[in-house]
């Protein structure tokens, strides 16, 4: 059973979150823990829909890093889907080019708009209001998967996720984590996993994947797009970290260990390493 803590947000408070899992207080039961599949409402298929997606694969000279492409789940070479400036210059970034992205997703390849809140009023004022409302960054990307094949190969990633459904059907396998919350990406090695959660995602429908849990998606028989919101994290361990690094300061943390202190071990150390730090940070004002 997950506790709520002081800080947590509680039901009735989050009708931005309640766009996307419907639900909050059932919700809440999985955050940070177990995987879960919930009910998004209107608001997310309205923001991105896939006239939305197609548009942008029609808008000319967008920069080639609003997208990422993968074939049968592995990234391909960004010089692939990149094309020269019509008007070279120093610094200036190469733009899409839309028949080798149109190229790629017809023989199979995910698009990824990776650029989805800059480029999408609608996403910028819905993750926006997210962000807000939880307390943390929200980072958005959409998935154009044609149908019959893989997304990303599988992995887990360093933030919570929702993939809420927006056109088609994606079908989605769900492991446990090997390391509760990691903080070392998975990058190109690919876990194995036995699922604890199996589902084929249909619009309306959100997935939520907590960090550390590898997963894995393919499109089922017809297009799919979905919109995913990244939960950045800021963990206690963050929390130290920024106060450890403030600039030098902290003087009762530069003093020497005790003599005899090889005698003591790490908890007792650390125990008064934090009281240090708490009398120096002093009380809450």
């Amino acid at each position: 059973m997950t506790t709520r803590h002081r800080g947590t947000p509680t039901p009735g408070t989050l009708p931005v979150l309640e766009r996307l899992v419907g639900d909050a207080d059932a919700f809440l039961r999985h955050w940070e823990h177990t995987p879960v599949v919930a009910a998004a409402g209107p608001a997310v298929r309205k923001a991105f829909p896939l006239e939305a997606a197609l548009s942008l694969l029609d808008r000319p000279g967008l920069p080639a890093s609003c997208f990422r492409v993968f074939q049968e789940g592995a990234p391909l070479a960004r010089e692939r889907f990149a094309t020269a400036r019509g008007r070279p210059g120093r610094g200036r970034e190469d733009v899409a080019d839309r028949a080798a992205l149109l190229r790629a997703h017809d023989a199979g390849a995910t698009i990824v708009f990776e650029e989805v809140r800059l480029l999408v009023p609608e996403v910028e004022r819905l993750a926006s209001a997210l962000e807000r409302e939880l307390g943390f960054g929200v980072y958005c990307a959409a998935f154009l998967t044609p149908a019959g094949n893989s997304g990303v190969r599988p992995h887990y990633d360093l933030a919570s996720g929702f993939l809420c459904q927006v056109h088609g059907s994606k079908s989605w396998s769900v492991g446990a984590p090997e390391t509760p919350w990691p903080t070392v990406p998975s990058a190109d090695a690919q876990p194995e996993f036995d699922p604890v959660l199996e589902t084929v995602l249909t619009p309306g429908r959100t997935l939520y994947i907590p960090r550390g849990h590898p997963h894995a998606g393919a499109a089922t028989d017809e297009l799919s797009l979905h919109l995913s919101f990244a939960v950045v994290p800021r963990t206690w361990r963050d929390v130290l970290l920024s106060h450890l690094r403030g600039g030098g300061g902290h003087e009762a943390l530069r003093e020497m260990l005790p003599l005899g202190h090889a005698d003591l071990d790490e908890r007792h150390l650390l125990e008064r390493a934090v009281e240090r730090l708490t009398r120096e940070v002093g009380p809450r004002g």
